[in-house]
């Protein structure tokens, strides 16, 4: 028969969590001696263990020892999970403070990281030595800025791509659609447009520097010349191309002796997510925390090709 053992897995998440017997105690409202109880080889009333699952952020079942199995629901218990912090903020939640901001998406941080592990499945990480509850330590989460750890999975149905570095952080989710990627594709020009923008001085420098600046930004020809450090001739063809690429916005305002133009500048988050991607596509990844690439099919079939 199992043994129950409340205190010890309690003593455990004690101390992973780096906390006394006292601050447990404080926040479930009991008083120390209780806890050392507990811990010495006794079992909290009943009525506490949804408190005390709830400080340590983990189903009652990891107090008995038990892994906690979800066989339904599990999008809306992630849901909940990643909006703790929102959600616990006395207020309207599109007026959350940064620091909740930073708790929910750390929390999303680890669950895309968790998505990414789970493709390869959990076989492969305890024939390496590595149980999962150890997958999100210090190489994971606290990857040291100067070194850049990748993730790469590249699977017929699809791939993700992830950095865990603390200057460009993201997880890229792409899976393949039935007839491939191909089929989304825009027709070449327009990419070859797009990228021949991007490779011209004067508009990537003008786009970096607009970006800098505060959302939804007003700006004169003048002002985009004296900061860029651009020509006139050279501003208004910046100007044409930020314009027909969609970053900006052509309005004027009735002086009493003049006509004044001036541009709205929208800034695009796609453009970092691009300039995230392109570092990784500039400097080949060369440090992985997982990479597992067993694809063979091609990238991108030929139009009309569904197998």
């Amino acid at each position: 028969m199992h043994e129950l053992n409340i205190g010890g897995h309690i003593t455990e998440l004690r101390k992973a969590k780096g906390v006394t017997q006292e601050a447990l105690a404080r926040a479930i409202g009991v008083s120390g001696q209780a806890v050392s109880k507990w811990e010495g080889g006794g079992s909290p009333d009943i009525s506490l263990l949804p408190a005390i699952a709830d400080y340590f952020d983990v189903a009652i079942d990891c107090l008995f020892g038990r892994a906690a199995e979800i066989h339904k629901d599990i999008e809306e218990i992630v849901l909940n999970h990643v909006a703790k912090a929102i959600d616990e903020f006395d207020g309207e939640p599109w007026e959350a403070p940064e620091e909740c901001q930073a708790a929910v998406f750390e929390r999303a941080k680890k669950v895309c990281w968790a998505v990414l592990f789970g493709i390869l499945g959990t076989r492969i990480f305890n024939q390496m030595g590595l149980p999962t509850k150890d997958l999100f330590g210090d190489i994971v989460m606290k990857s040291d800025s100067s070194i850049s750890l990748y993730g790469r999975i590249l699977y017929n149905r699809g791939m993700v791509l992830a950095s865990s570095s603390r200057n460009f952080p993201y997880l890229f989710f792409m899976p393949e659609p039935e007839k491939g990627w191909g089929e989304g594709l825009l027709p070449r020009e327009e990419y070859r447009k797009a990228f021949a923008a991007l490779g011209d001085e004067d508009i990537l420098r003008s786009l970096l520097l607009l970006h800098a600046k505060e959302p939804n930004t007003n700006f004169t020809a003048g002002y985009l010349a004296k900061e860029a450090g651009l020509p006139a001739e050279r501003t208004e063809r910046v100007i044409e191309n930020l314009t027909e690429m969609g970053f900006v916005k052509e309005y004027h305002i009735e002086l009493e002796d003049a006509r004044q133009k001036f541009y709205e500048f929208k800034p695009k988050e796609s453009f970092i997510a691009v300039l995230m991607l392109m570092r990784a596509f500039i400097h080949t990844p060369t440090h992985y925390i997982i990479c597992a690439a067993e694809r063979s099919k091609p990238l991108l079939r030929p139009k009309g090709d569904n197998a």
